[in-house]
């Protein structure tokens, strides 16, 4: 035994040797936190760990000459196992699939946000300090089409200065609205419907009724930039917020934004 352990793990080669097993104890470690949480993932851990101990022992064993047909059988063994395995945590293994590939969705979704967030702060900013009116209606689930059809095709990356831009007084397209749609700025000079007379207070102007507006039958988020006080509000579900302070924005918009909303077929204004 000794001596097959020795031939193992020649002299001067132990490094390479933890290397290895660092590398095998990484795998099994994210094999168990892969499959955490479903239904088999005691039995899976438990086989995992039984696999690796025999893999251990039988390599010690077959390391040697003399056990050579030993050797051949625990290879074998072992690709019978892997496959029975396979078989056996079919369902687990689809629901830590599921679970990677919804964490890695996450993780695009988000970065996609903050950089959305970014471009937006970024002209909210200039735009607020110069008192410049405007209005960005963020697509989220319900498509937009319908009400980005009647105003210019932009299709266009989205960028801070092209915001502002688009905004700047005198600008052919700076009257209406934009509408946002994941990175790119999908259309300008978007007229959108104005919510009732009376539904918001008398100081409000025809941008702030613009604005939640476009918000009654949809699940969009609309930025509003007051032309008179340079105020930042947020229109969401029909409702205006509070003015926005410049510092809060970003991760305001990043939270609202980040919250799952029902699906198209679900949401307001789809639905029977």
């Amino acid at each position: 035994m000794l001596e097959s352990l020795q031939q193992l793990i020649p002299r001067g080669e132990i490094l390479p040797v933890v290397a290895e097993l660092a590398v095998i104890w990484i795998a099994v470690w994210l094999c168990l936190r892969f499959l955490e949480r479903t239904r088999g993932a005691g039995a899976m851990k438990g086989l995992i760990v039984l696999i690796a101990v025999l893999l251990l022992g039988l390599r010690a064993l077959g390391a040697s000459e003399s056990f050579s047909r030993l050797r051949y059988v625990s290879e074998a063994m072992l690709q019978f196992v892997a496959i029975l395995a396979i078989v056996v945590f079919q369902p687990e293994i689809r629901q830590g699939m599921v679970r990677l590939g919804q964490a890695l969705s996450r993780r695009g979704r988000r970065a996609g946000i903050e950089m959305l967030a970014d471009a937006v702060e970024d002209a909210v900013r200039t735009l607020s300090k110069g008192r410049i009116g405007a209005i960005m209606v963020i697509e989220r689930n319900v498509s937009l089409e319908g009400m980005a059809e009647n105003g210019v095709t932009v299709d266009a990356q989205l960028d801070a200065r092209l915001l502002e831009s688009i905004f700047w007084p005198n600008s052919p397209l700076h009257d209406l609205a934009v509408v946002i749609r994941g990175n790119r700025i999908a259309a300008a000079s978007v007229e959108l419907p104005l919510a009732e007379t009376g539904s918001l207070s008398s100081a409000m102007g025809s941008r702030h009724r613009a604005a939640v507006g476009a918000t009654l039958d949809s699940d969009a988020l609309v930025v509003v930039v007051s032309e008179e006080t340079g105020r930042v509000l947020i229109a969401e579900g029909g409702k205006l917020s509070d003015p926005i302070p410049l510092d809060a924005f970003h991760e305001d918009l990043v939270r609202r934004l980040s919250v799952d909303v029902p699906p198209a077929a679900e949401a307001p204004g789809e639905a029977g």
